[in-house]
């Protein structure tokens, strides 16, 4: 499951229209890459998204949240992403440990 823009909005009871949906799309990504590089360098964003979907998708959207109402994060992030990332983080590294991460092309 990948976290979509209309489903966040709908979530947030953010008003639909084109220019909102690109600003929460946009920050979305922003996350998704953030979450990916806050984790690890050695899996995709695609592989993380992939094989711990609920965790990359949770952070994801505590991430992107927190953009859309303070795009500075003035404080920071937040406990809850905090939180996600460590667990997300620890699965990465146990699964890896255990050889059962995706390089990109084989199972390491």
């Amino acid at each position: 499951m990948a976290v979509t823009a209309s489903e966040l909005m709908n979530e947030l009871h953010i008003d639909t229209d084109d220019v909102e949906t690109k600003t929460v799309q946009g920050l979305i990504d922003s996350a998704k890459e953030i979450v990916t590089h806050s984790v690890t360098d050695d899996l995709t964003t695609e592989q993380l998204e992939t094989k711990y979907s609920k965790l990359f998708d949770l952070a994801t959207k505590n991430l992107a949240t927190s953009m859309y109402y303070d795009r500075e994060l003035t404080n920071g992030t937040s406990k809850g992403f905090q939180m996600v990332i460590v667990h997300l983080s620890t699965k990465v590294a146990i699964d890896m440990k255990k050889g059962s991460v995706y390089d990109g092309n084989n199972e390491i």
